[in-house]
């Protein structure tokens, strides 16, 4: 599946506000987040990503290891091919403005192909964000930055989910995957924790302690281990934040949780 992520090219004026705090009209510019796009941000072999920003003189610099972005970073020339799973991340540098805020991708080499599994939900996502339904989580189609109209992303709000994956056969595995969405100024936040049952016993846990931090816009896949062994049927509840934290302007209401994927390995 070709992901490609549109994004503006142009610098932006100062006298706007971003998440890392407000430029004044004295002028100073911050660069836009360079465009990237990946043939398959869920594969099997191999993807091959390109990034591209349009602006004279500029240079965009990119990790894979899952390392914030800066000045040292490895610079983009051509298109890159991965092998492996990555968490793609890359900024726009000009020497003359401000480096533009970070972008973020992960890009997943896929272990086992679950897409024939059988999988429950509840409660049901919300009417404005059904996205594909239950089996969405596993049909191999990951959603972008941009959710409106997507129909991949699925939102929940309110209230802890419930996800039943019977996998039809029996497989070794140490990782659960869910893919999620971080876009705060549309009310949605990372969930605060995950975990993970066979039958009604955990075999993994995480707790996101970053969840009520202020953060960037970001596509990301939240790794839960767990305990290695052979299952064939998942359980996963996932809890949402309890309320907006107090920073954001929608402070103590109920947040968004976007969902896209779940994978396993």
């Amino acid at each position: 599946m070709r992901a490609i992520f549109f994004l503006p090219l142009l610098v932006i004026l100062g006298s706007c506000t971003s998440k890392k705090g407000t430029y004044e009209a004295s002028g100073t510019f911050q660069l836009a987040p360079p465009l990237f796009a990946v043939d398959s941000a869920l594969f099997k072999n191999a993807a091959t990503f390109t990034l591209q920003f349009g602006f004279p003189e500029s240079q965009i610099r990119y990790t894979l290891d899952g390392k914030d972005v800066d000045g040292h970073s490895a610079m983009y020339t051509a298109p890159i091919q991965l092998k492996h799973s990555a968490t793609l991340k890359a900024k726009a540098f000009h020497p003359d403005f401000r480096a533009s805020d970070q972008v973020s991708l992960p890009i997943e080499k896929l272990v086992h192909d679950i897409s024939k599994a059988t999988v429950t939900l509840t409660p049901p996502p919300h009417d404005n964000y059904k996205g594909s339904g239950a089996q969405g989580l596993v049909d191999m189609q990951k959603g972008g930055l941009q959710f409106s109209g997507s129909n991949a992303w699925m939102g929940f709000q309110g209230n802890p989910i419930t996800i039943t994956i019977d996998l039809n056969n029996e497989l070794e595995l140490s990782f659960v995957k869910v893919s999620t969405l971080q876009n705060q100024g549309g009310w949605i936040f990372a969930p605060q924790k995950i975990e993970v049952l066979s039958g009604t016993q955990e075999i993994g846990k995480i707790t996101i302690e970053s969840a009520e931090e202020q953060q960037d816009n970001q596509l990301a896949m939240i790794a839960v281990p767990l305990k290695k062994g052979t299952y064939s049927q998942l359980t996963l509840q996932v809890y949402p934040l309890d309320e907006i934290p107090q920073w954001h302007q929608g402070k103590g209401t109920a947040p968004w949780l976007f969902m896209d994927e779940i994978l396993v390995e």
